[in-house]
């Protein structure tokens, strides 16, 4: 074999490297990442209405992670909130503040909330909501609009099944 021989194969492999690196990127970035424009300000002021925002498949997530999920009331869509609080906490809302395990939980993110309306837990649980111990396995989500959104306060825990990924990044 001579050296045009040798040389001709060396850059073939290459390039059958570099496409198989390229294939193989695609796939793994498939698997592990899901892009997604929010549909709506439910997120506001951190996330507005069509941000462009990366989800980060197979991670568990913590508490104050954004995360996106299958909404458990729609079968078919899905929802972008925030986890307020974790297994084994109890949470409850008091006169529109937030409680977790009897004492007031300051949001460390920021919130938006300019309706200063305070609605009875007989009409809904939005500024008023009964104890609810969170169980095993599961996140009480919140929208960071605290006014609009629909959340854990109407359709109550979400199991991490439900779960596909957090949020790593915005745009």
């Amino acid at each position: 074999m001579n050296y045009q021989e040798r040389s001709g194969n060396g850059i073939l492999i290459k390039i059958i490297a570099a496409a198989a690196g390229l294939v193989a990127g695609f796939v793994i970035c498939r698997i592990a990442f899901i892009s997604f424009t929010m549909p709506d300000a439910s997120m506001e002021p951190n996330l507005k209405k069509d941000d462009l925002v990366i989800i980060m498949r197979h991670v568990t997530p913590r508490k104050g992670d954004i995360i996106l999920f299958k909404n458990p009331a729609e079968p078919g869509r899905v929802l972008v909130r925030r986890i307020a609080a974790v297994e084994g906490e109890t949470v409850e809302i008091r006169d529109r503040t937030f409680r977790v395990n009897n004492g007031t939980y300051e949001f460390p993110w920021k919130t938006k909330s300019r309706d200063r309306r305070v609605f009875p837990m007989n009409f809904t649980f939005r500024d008023n909501m009964p104890a609810v111990k969170i169980g095993r396995g599961s996140y009480f989500v919140l929208s960071d609009d605290l006014d609009r959104g629909f959340d854990s306060r109407s359709f109550g825990p979400i199991p991490e099944d439900l779960v596909i990924g957090r949020m790593i990044y915005k745009r």
